[in-house]
């Protein structure tokens, strides 16, 4: 049985060209994992990751036809919706016999709507996706009943299924360490268009899920409060095998990585004695930044650390329920230069309903007082499925049928105390003076003398197109608002 696994390109493309890109361009990681789960499984598996690969919608279409599957898994989320709806309409067009299936955020949180709306889609596979998916192929294989399989919903004669939810995977370990072979390494970590490095790069996690409740993100809907680990040993094993293959940068993606500090001192220090020649990059909560364990990363050539600020009203802080003040996150980022960190990236939220201007301001004021690198700023989205979303349906604010599948920029809203081009423009005059204060030049300068990994930045684009690039950026923040 052939299947063959779909990444959908975003509707609205990030472009390189037009200095948009301002994360990692990094492998798509949940399918790997379910495609190594699979192929373990004895299923004949294939990939594609349409945005890396640049390909079009026609181009996706063809290489479905060429490899010919049973089975055709969409991975969905808000911003690859319309793509994955073109392209498995079309699919279906061309061979009535396949089985379209959809997965992950958007899959789980409205399969319903999606099976209504979109009667060529079979199945969505709510949840995690490696057991529930492997179980679903037995039984379409097979041809059997579907009504046993938990964790999906399905069409069955004109009318839809919807099954039990399927339990999380408590022990993270059982499932196989991702094959990375299956598709091309032709990703780099990118940060405001710019490859970081030109050191081999994939992506990993060390745990699933996440035990705090911000409203906004879709994480804690998915998971539902459900926080799991994988052992150090899994982890390690993971890493070393990495090394091996030649990998030399590794991008945890946890939603919480420094959640349990007694499991990252442990890491970290058995990382310490493998003396791999790679550098690590992760997430971290601000009340979860002491100097020692900041310190003991570093030393495990941890060289990033991407810190979650949000805000600094308290007041939206709250309204976002992020369970931090702006005090922690000064101190997280002091300690993190003390610890020898020598890049930080700060992420910020800008735009929720009630949000005022002189609020929104200060938030920028206080973006250029902190010692970070690089400001993440991004206009506060309601995602479906979260409990900003949810709210803001209760209140009738907004229309669910309307945004159940793109979502909402707070500020759009008629109900938004600010608009969105007042605001833009104030945003792209502070990113611009952000980046050219003397304080940070001089110490820009200073800690790329330090740190190796700053010098690797510079050194691997001392070139025109990427100067240009960066100059651009600076004085024209991306618009992803």
């Amino acid at each position: 049985m052939k299947i063959s696994l779909i990444n959908p390109t975003p509707s609205k493309l990030i472009d390189e060209q037009k200095e948009t890109f301002l994360c990692a361009s990094s492998p798509p990681l949940g399918l790997l994992y379910l495609a190594t789960y699979l192929k373990n499984s004895g299923y004949k598996i294939s990939i594609l990751d349409q945005a890396a690969l640049n390909y079009k919608n026609s181009d996706v279409i063809k290489w479905i036809k060429k490899k010919d599957p049973d089975v055709v898994g969409f991975s969905i989320l808000c911003a690859s919706i319309e793509n994955a709806k073109l392209i498995s309409k079309s699919i279906k067009s061309w061979n009535p016999n396949l089985k379209i299936v959809f997965g992950n955020y958007l899959a789980t949180f409205y399969a319903k709507k999606i099976l209504e709306n979109y009667n060529w889609v079979d199945i969505c596979v709510r949840g995690e996706g490696e057991i529930t998916f492997t179980e679903l192929l037995e039984k379409i294989e097979l041809n059997k009943d579907l009504n046993e399989v938990d964790g999906i919903s399905f069409q069955l004669n004109g009318k839809i299924k919807e099954n039990k939810n399927r339990q999380f995977i408590k022990n993270l370990d059982i499932i196989p360490i991702p094959d990375r072979k299956i598709i091309p390494n032709i990703y780099k970590n990118r940060i405001g268009g710019i490859d970081v490095s030109k050191r081999k790069f994939t992506t990993m996690i060390s745990s699933r899920g996440c035990p705090f409740s911000c409203n906004f993100c879709a994480c804690t809907a998915f998971s539902q409060g459900n926080w799991r680990i994988r052992s150090i040993n899994n982890i390690l094993k993971e890493i070393c095998e990495l090394a091996d293959q030649g990998y030399r940068e590794i991008l945890f993606i946890d939603d919480n990585f420094t959640l349990n500090t007694k499991r990252i001192f442990e890491l970290c220090n058995k990382i310490k004695k493998e003396k791999l020649d790679m550098v690590f990059i992760c997430d971290g909560r601000v009340n979860n930044s002491s100097v020692n364990l900041l310190r003991t990363m570093k030393k495990a050539n941890f060289e990033i650390l991407m810190i979650g600020i949000e805000s600094s009203s308290q007041r939206i802080l709250d309204y976002y329920n992020k369970k931090i003040t702006p005090q922690m996150s000064k101190l997280a980022i002091k300690n993190a230069r003390k610890a020898g960190f020598n890049y930080l990236i700060g992420s910020f939220m800008i735009g929720g309903l009630d949000e005022t201007y002189n609020e929104a301001i200060n938030t920028l004021k206080f973006i250029s007082k902190l010692d970070i690198d690089f400001p993440y700023i991004i206009f506060t989205h309601a995602l479906p499925g979260t409990q900003l979303f949810n709210d803001l349906i209760q209140k009738n604010i907004i229309d669910e049928e309307k945004y159940w599948e793109s979502g909402v920029d707070l500020i759009d809203l008629p109900e938004a105390r600010m608009k969105r081009q007042v605001i833009f423009k104030i945003i792209k005059e502070q990113f611009h003076l952000n980046f050219f204060r003397p304080t940070y030049l001089i110490k820009a300068f200073l800690r790329t003398i330090k740190s190796r990994y700053r010098q690797e930045m510079i050194f691997n684009h001392l070139n025109f197109h990427d100067f240009d690039k960066f100059i651009k950026l600076i004085n024209n923040p991306p618009d992803l608002f």
